[in-house]
């Protein structure tokens, strides 16, 4: 199978690549994107930067450049509920696009089987993910979360991956690995220390935490706590790959 893999970040991949195999960089696009051959499947793995619309252009130049069987959306999240914890793996079963007051829904095609089975080797989940056009923070977010919302989790991308895929009729899949429990919130807006593509910048980064040098600590612990949702990610893109055989479901 030709897959499509989407993250914002090289970290939400990089455990994952070394578990299944080294790529090739992939070289003449406008972004980062590296190629892993597989016996049965090509992975193409793009690094889209953080933001909806970071993701949906980098979505764009692929549909353009060639050809796939399915997209994965990948990467962190943060939990919304006390089911969730650190490390804790989510698959989408429901996108909700959350633009200032706005919100819409999409319902993803279902794939209860294949959800099933890697259940047989992963603590996957169902749930819902709320995709955030700009960042803001939980204690905001809450009221967009209805009452017996299924796992709730927030993140910036998925929506317009999976809006995408379903307009072109291709077979999409997302699950995120929970990088912050829903008691712990970013006290910064992270798009300070990104450019306009949603790519980390060190340089933001030492600017932001030199004028304000308790932030810090908490990107201290977000950081072990995303390594804890790395190795996590890289279990499931393994497992993923291992039952995505042609004619499964």
């Amino acid at each position: 199978m030709r897959i499509l893999l989407f993250a914002a970040f090289p970290r939400e991949f990089r455990e994952a690549v070394r578990l299944i195999g080294r790529g090739t960089r992939i070289h003449g696009l406008p972004f980062r994107a590296h190629s892993v051959r597989l016996p049965a499947h090509t992975l193409t793995i793009c690094e889209t930067g953080m933001g909806v619309e970071n993701a949906g252009r980098v979505f764009q130049h692929m549909l353009q450049a060639g050809t796939f069987d399915a997209a994965v959306s990948l990467g962190y999240c943060g939990a919304l509920s006390h089911d969730a914890s650190v490390g804790d793996l989510v698959w989408a079963s429901k996108v909700r696009l959350i633009e200032g007051e706005r919100s819409e829904t999409l319902v993803l095609p279902d794939n209860g089987k294949l959800l099933e089975t890697l259940s047989l080797s992963l603590p996957l989940r169902a749930g819902t993910f709320l995709t955030l056009k700009e960042w803001m923070k939980k204690r905001e977010l809450r009221r967009f979360v209805d009452p017996g919302m299924t796992l709730p989790v927030c993140e910036m991308e998925t929506f317009e991956l999976a809006r995408l895929s379903l307009r072109h009729n291709l077979t999409f899949f997302a699950v995120r690995a929970v990088s912050d429990a829903s008691d712990v919130d970013l006290p910064f807006d992270p798009w300070r220390v990104c450019d306009s593509t949603g790519t980390y910048r060190p340089g933001r980064a030492f600017r932001l935490f030199l004028t304000r040098p308790r932030l810090l600590r908490h990107a201290m612990a977000l950081r072990r706590d995303s390594s804890v949702a790395s190795r996590s990610l890289a279990q499931a893109v393994s497992a993923l790959l291992r039952v995505l055989q042609p004619g499964f479901p």
